[in-house]
């Protein structure tokens, strides 16, 4: 028996021990990142320039993050050992709320989100530790920001009782395995998760938020909710009577500083510099080369913005089914995907863009991550136009950019205006997607050469897609509407004839479609410099 206790003791002695460890490397972490946090605030004063000003910020949010988490092992700790005295105070649980979620204001924004807060009473005392109940609401608010996707829905719900008020933080994001719901508050818990989940970690932040609302005598619990995504339910007693002296606090109500740092990190915009900064952004942005960026990663989709907004227009979607969209209604020069989003795989998009006739044009360039879950073959078979590894040189990636831009740049000018469509009247030859689509529009307008009337509706009607699709195509690969392409291309057969110097003028307007003499002269005239008479005369002599 005696030797026993002994043993139980020297385990106690050694994990106590551990917490110690711990809790000394956090703190001696803390230390550096308070001197990388505070010399950047410095720059960000100093510095105009809005490129660094984002590069700065990315920097400040990531390691704030890091600061954050070292808090929570060092609260963790202090849970541990039996250190952290809550002190609680009265308050209107209502309008705390309401302050609480007017820190994720900008998430709202960014991601599209409803966050709804639903109470029946207008006022509802509590008795909770401000500070540390921030934390608890602060992060269960955070997770469901992360694993909710674009356009969701979260929302906070008041209730009470005789004895006891309750919230209720309900989302329709990813929702946690059934067979992890009895885990999900163990200390440092991982869930093996499903393709859409697989990056979801809950650390310590459902450990701590578990410690800390059993300090407030509560109860936390989490479901899944039969449509998809979760629900936590905190239970808090009403009243005082079961607090000790020593956990109600005597202190005037004073607002700890943690939920107004969250604010100032989330929301601190340098406002002396805001407007001159949109005033430049506006300036620069006349019409550039556009990207579709498809990353669900807020803080690798900021800094791709800061990189790119400059040189080109960037537009930002979190989700593949946004991204999909977006390709559709903004016809974009380029894509750049993760591989992993919420909703899809990245290797899925770029095969639904290269698959489709309207959009194959389009160069891919998909991240992919050194996951050994990752199908190789998948990635290889989507045919994306280039693969970046994370985490990538940001200057491999922009000379990639511009390589794949510059290719698409002189396919559009193989086909453009100035080139010689000669060869192309009556035979193509065709290797890639864009050109068989331009094959199957060269047989169509070639077919129907001599038809005054035939539209650019007809081509559309033969060769499958819609016109706006088709106007869309046309201007991407041969940098005209189909309008003037059609125009060129008669031109072209009428300078082919006329320089044959065996049909009259008035057969080459009727063979090339011309409705009247007179028009295809002054057309002829104005592509050529000369009349079409004087080019068959001059034609005849050079031969």
């Amino acid at each position: 028996m005696a030797k026993r206790k002994d043993t139980l003791r020297k385990r106690l002695e050694i994990a106590e021990a551990k917490v110690r460890t711990l809790r000394d490397i956090t703190q001696e972490v803390r230390m550096p990142l308070t001197l990388i946090i505070t010399p950047l605030l410095s720059l960000m004063k100093e510095d105009d320039d809005p490129h660094r000003r984002g590069i700065y910020k990315t920097l400040r949010r990531n390691a704030e993050r890091v600061l954050l988490l070292v808090d929570q092992i060092i609260d963790i700790t202090r849970l541990e050992q039996g250190e952290l005295q809550l002190q609680m105070k009265e308050t209107d649980l209502i309008s705390y709320i309401e302050d609480v979620m007017k820190i994720f204001s900008h998430d709202v924004k960014a991601k599209m989100i409803f966050l709804n807060l639903h109470h029946d009473m207008e006022h509802l005392p509590v008795w909770i530790d401000r500070l540390n109940f921030d934390k608890v609401l602060v992060n269960l608010l955070a997770n469901a920001f992360k694993y909710t996707a674009v356009g969701g829905t979260i929302d906070l719900i008041v209730e009470q009782d005789d004895s006891h008020a309750y919230i209720k933080m309900i989302d329709n994001g990813v929702g946690i395995p059934e067979d992890k719901l009895p885990v999900v508050f163990n200390q440092f818990y991982n869930a093996k998760l499903s393709l859409a989940e697989r990056n979801i970690t809950t650390g310590i932040r459902l450990d701590l938020i578990n410690r800390l609302v059993q300090l407030h005598h509560g109860t936390i619990e989490v479901k899944n909710n039969a449509e998809g995504g979760c629900k936590f339910i905190i239970t808090l007693p009403l009243g005082s009577q079961h607090l000790s002296k020593k956990e109600i606090s005597t202190e005037k109500d004073e607002r700890q500083s943690y939920l107004r740092q969250l604010v100032e990190e989330r929301h601190q915009k340098d406002k002396p510099n805001a407007d001159k900064d949109d005033e430049d952004e506006k300036k620069k942005r006349k019409r550039r080369q556009r990207i579709v960026l498809i990353e669900s990663d807020m803080d690798v989709s900021d800094f791709l913005m800061s990189e790119l907004n400059n040189d080109y227009d960037v537009t930002l979607c979190a989700t593949g089914h946004e991204g999909i969209a977006a390709i559709g209604t903004t016809n974009p020069d380029m894509v750049i995907c993760d591989v992993r989003l919420f909703d899809m795989e990245g290797h899925v998009i770029c095969s639904r863009i290269k698959s489709n006739s309207v959009t194959s044009h389009i160069p891919v360039i998909l991240l992919t991550n050194n996951d050994p879950n990752l199908d190789n073959m998948e990635l290889l078979e989507a045919e994306a136009d280039a693969y970046i590894m994370r985490p990538f040189n940001m200057d491999i990636l922009s000379r990639t950019i511009v390589n794949l831009l510059h290719r698409q740049e002189t396919l559009r000018l193989k086909y453009g205006r100035k080139n010689d469509l000669e060869g192309m009247v009556n035979e193509v030859k065709l290797k890639s997607p864009d050109e068989k689509l331009l094959e199957r529009i060269m047989t169509v307008i070639n077919r129907n050469l001599d038809n005054a009337d035939f539209s650019v509706e007809e081509i559309a009607d033969e060769v499958g897609i819609s016109r706006v699709h088709l106007h869309r195509k046309m201007k991407s690969l041969t940098g005209e509407t189909p309008h003037d392409f059609i125009r060129d291309i008669r031109l072209k057969r009428a300078a082919q004839l006329l320089a044959q110097g065996d049909v009259s003028i008035t057969e080459v307007v009727y063979a090339c479609g011309f409705g009247s003499t007179a028009s295809f002269s002054t057309i002829f005239k104005k592509q050529y410099g000369v009349a079409p008479r004087e080019y068959m005369k001059k034609t005849r002599n050079e031969q």
